[in-house]
């Protein structure tokens, strides 16, 4: 993926995945949005933009995975109509959160990314906004949504994602050694020893 872990030393972490799968568009009512927020899908994904959003909503989880790889890998992924991605404004315009939609499978739509700006977090924001997504996957008609988060996500996510009616089908171990030249916040517990 990225030669960047030949070139700078890495901490090798112990992380634990959970797959999940939604089969069903939901029985529930889904939330709107809070009054003052919009969702918008962008046209074209700008690789700054991108690497903002990604950077600093996925900071305190660990994402590191799109960190280290090239603008150009990053503008071809995004040529792909079938890789959407979407941002939640607030009432001055102000970015704050994104999801993205992998449907290259289309029978499937992966939730591929999905998170609030830090400072919205327990907010009271984030089911409407994931509800959106939700929304927005199934309007494509897919057979099944799916989803993953890991032991570095957020430590509602999982709760979120199964509340939603999104269950568990797998989990899996995997070893990942995230460059330290990232300067991500790895918890001690997850560092391999």
């Amino acid at each position: 993926m990225s030669a960047l872990n030949n070139i700078h030393p890495s901490t090798p972490v112990t992380v634990s995945i959970t797959f999940l799968r939604m089969d069903y568009f939901p029985t529930y009512e889904l939330l709107d949005l809070p009054a003052g927020y919009s969702l918008e899908k962008l046209s074209f994904v700008p690789v700054p933009l991108y690497r903002y959003l990604y950077g600093n909503v996925g900071k305190s989880c660990c994402w590191w995975m799109r960190r280290v790889l090239s603008d150009q890998y990053l503008e071809q992924l995004f040529s792909d109509p079938l890789i959407e991605v979407y941002i939640l404004k607030d009432s001055e315009n102000i970015i704050s959160g994104f999801f993205e939609l992998d449907c290259t499978l289309f029978t499937s739509i992966n939730v591929a990314y999905f998170g609030l700006m830090p400072h919205l977090v327990g907010q009271g924001i984030g089911t409407a906004f994931f509800h959106q997504a939700i929304r927005q996957a199934w309007e494509k008609k897919p057979s099944c949504l799916r989803i993953n988060t890991c032991n570095l996500d957020n430590p509602r996510a999982l709760e979120i994602y199964k509340k939603a009616g999104f269950e568990p089908f797998k989990v899996e171990t995997e070893l990942w050694n995230i460059p330290d030249v990232l300067n991500l916040p790895i918890p001690k517990k997850y560092r391999k020893k």
